[in-house]
């Protein structure tokens, strides 16, 4: 049985064997920053923005804030809420799809065995991604405009007291929306501890890329997971 709830340890998901043909189609969970394609692009379009505007450094207070209260794991979408406020306050709604589509061209794209995936499986495919879903699309749109994922589930941003920041902060635990934990779901994959309960919903868990530290404390909650070395 999967375990949805936050208080609750994560239990991986028993196989349900082959399906027969005609059957509801069995689905992929995929992280997308440092899974898909490497690095953190959520951070890096955070300082592109602030290496582009430069004044937003006079609130390098409140940034700093923002970062402090980011660590503490109860309180971490108020802490991005802080960063992301102060780096784009006064930002037009056009001035944000500029920088967002010019930062995209800066990433250095998608690994080899993502673009594989999504070439064969992207139809069954959901990418969740704690990046607002934007960023996400765009760089998906930009590297793989014929194949996109059936679905992309990202961070909602929107516009509060001048400034950007997330509505709804779809990181580790919050990416279990109830559609999420409804499907029946053949693989997971992620490189991040925080998406441990994510990976709980899959048959089969894929580790991305994974440190010996990081790979040892996923797999003292998760025993199943696979470990995938990805490359550009």
């Amino acid at each position: 049985m999967i375990s949805c709830s936050p208080a609750e340890p994560v239990v991986p998901k028993e196989g349900g064997g082959n399906r027969e043909r005609g059957a509801a189609p069995r689905w992929i969970l995929a992280d997308f920053d440092d899974t898909l394609a490497p690095g953190d692009s959520h951070a890096g379009l955070l300082r592109y923005i602030l290496r582009r505007r430069i004044w937003p450094l006079l609130l390098l207070p409140v940034i700093a804030l923002g970062g402090v209260v980011y660590l503490v794991p109860s309180q971490r979408r108020r802490g991005i809420s802080l960063i992301w406020w102060a780096i784009t306050l006064g930002l037009s709604p056009l001035g944000w799809r500029k920088l967002v589509r010019a930062y995209c061209h800066t990433r250095p794209g998608l690994f080899r065995e993502a673009h594989r995936l999504l070439e064969e499986e992207g139809h069954r495919c959901w990418v969740l991604s704690a990046s607002p879903r934007a960023l996400v699309r765009a760089q998906l749109a930009l590297q793989r405009p014929a194949n996109l994922p059936y679905r992309t589930i990202g961070s909602r941003m929107h516009y509060r007291l001048g400034g950007l920041m997330p509505r709804f902060y779809c990181h580790g635990q919050h990416k279990l929306l109830p559609e999420i934990c409804a499907l029946d779901t053949e693989l997971a994959l992620s490189d991040s501890l925080h998406d441990l309960p994510l990976l709980g919903l899959g048959e089969q868990g894929w580790l991305i890329n994974p440190t010996p530290a990081r790979l040892e404390k996923a797999r003292a909650r998760l025993p199943h997971l696979m470990v995938k070395n990805w490359q550009l």
